[in-house]
């Protein structure tokens, strides 16, 4: 019956959002500042986000990274990998940590070498160490993998070893002791120029390539018992190359080719395990790019297009604007409640980095700010009288915890 009583209670509350104009729809940002470029990596940090390698316009392959802020909507250059240029790598973050690895060390698959080698950044202190290399697919090299992390170890997924060799292995990477582990190789078989998604500690492998095939199967992997299961199919057309990135419960599939290439932009629900259509990229249809997320946006960009390889990046504001399987209500402190002049929010039991919001029962943003502290300051200042939703967003999990306010 609580449970019942909770999901009710949030609804309604939910409802003041409804008007919420921005769901469902894409913001152009600051354009990519390593110029345009294709068939490079990315992953995000805490309230970062950060893209690297590639190939740009004069078909020179590339070792930097750059880092994203979106509260600034600004891009800078950071440390740039010790080891070779490199594209169709594979990337992913744990620990606090980016880590990039395998590839292809030139544009020209004549003159270029698989690369095995890894590398591990530290955002800190901006700077990259070396790790143990990746053993997969023989030890010789891969490229046109996938990455991505399960409770704070990476893995690495399938790829390319030769001019007609392809893998189904899965690695997993753990930082604590710089050892790789094969585990239960992808269901779905030999495949390349796949995508990877994480929910709730699983990954969602698919897509890509099976011997010049393309695919649009999904693969669930458990962690815990180092096993797939397939999912019924994309509801989609096939697709290699796509981009992908996560927000609470919903994952994201943009970009990709079936012969020609996509603008589309699927939302998948895991609670409900289907698959919607949302508002396609307005940057034009286009393969090889880059997609990750932060809080509760998506971003992706570069990849290119018919007319050549691009530097453009866009924001996505998901339909919500916050998930019922996410929320909880009424679990903040905040006091006084009302308040005249200020209000301190109790933070101490939220780790990590939070984001803080206020909106209108409209639905209406009024206020925004991040902070990593245990409480947290409201003024009075500039906010109109009467009742508010105060929202606050654990970065790191996007779980949200939202509470009505009064402002007297």
């Amino acid at each position: 019956m609580m449970k019942t009583i909770q999901i009710i209670l949030i609804i309604s509350i939910l409802g003041a959002f409804a008007s919420f104009g921005q769901e469902n729809t894409w913001n152009k940002k600051s354009s990519f500042g390593g110029l345009k470029r294709e068939k490079a990596v990315a992953f995000s940090i805490e309230e970062f986000g950060y893209v690297g390698c590639g190939i740009d316009t004069a078909e020179q392959t590339h070792n930097d990274l750059w880092a994203y802020d979106p509260e600034a909507d600004t891009w800078t250059q950071k440390a740039s990998i010790p080891g070779s240029p490199r594209r169709d790598a594979v990337a992913f973050a744990a620990s606090g940590m980016g880590y990039v690895g395998t590839g292809f060390s030139h544009d020209d698959s004549e003159l270029g070498v698989k690369l095995k080698d890894f590398w591990k950044y530290d955002p800190i202190l901006n700077v990259w160490e070396g790790i143990a290399d990746y053993p997969g697919g023989g030890d010789t090299g891969l490229y046109h993998g996938t990455g991505f992390s399960l409770l704070e170890k990476g893995y690495v997924a399938c790829g390319k070893i030769g001019s007609n060799a392809y893998i189904s292995e899965l690695w997993q990477y753990d930082p604590e002791t710089d050892v790789w582990h094969e585990k239960t190789s992808f269901s779905g078989g030999e495949r390349y120029q796949l995508t990877s998604f994480t929910i709730h500690d699983k990954a969602y492998v698919g897509f890509g390539t099976d011997h010049d095939v393309f695919r649009k199967d999904i693969h669930l992997y458990d962690p815990i018992s180092n096993a797939w299961e397939p999912l019924p199919d994309f509801p989609g057309s096939e697709r290699a190359k796509p981009s992908s990135f996560s927000i609470g419960n919903k994952g994201f599939i943009v970009f990709g080719t079936d012969g020609g290439y996509k603008d589309e932009l699927w939302e998948y629900d895991v609670n409900s395990a289907t698959w919607t259509l949302r508002a396609p990229f307005p940057g034009g249809p286009r393969t090889n790019g880059i997609a990750f997320s932060i809080g509760d946006k998506g971003y992706a960009g570069l990849g290119k297009e018919s007319d050549g390889k691009k530097q453009s990046f866009y924001q996505y504001i998901p339909k919500g604007p916050l998930s019922v399987f996410n929320i909880e209500v009424n679990k903040l402190n905040c006091y006084p409640n009302p308040f005249t002049t200020a209000m301190q929010i109790d933070l101490k039991e939220l780790y990590g980095k939070k984001t803080i919001q206020l909106f209108t029962l409209s639905g209406t943003l009024l206020f925004e700010t991040t902070t990593s502290n245990s409480f947290y300051k409201l003024s009075r200042t500039d906010l109109p009288p009467g009742t508010l939703i105060l929202a606050v967003t654990q970065q790191n999990t996007t779980k949200t915890f939202i509470k009505k306010i009064v402002v007297e």
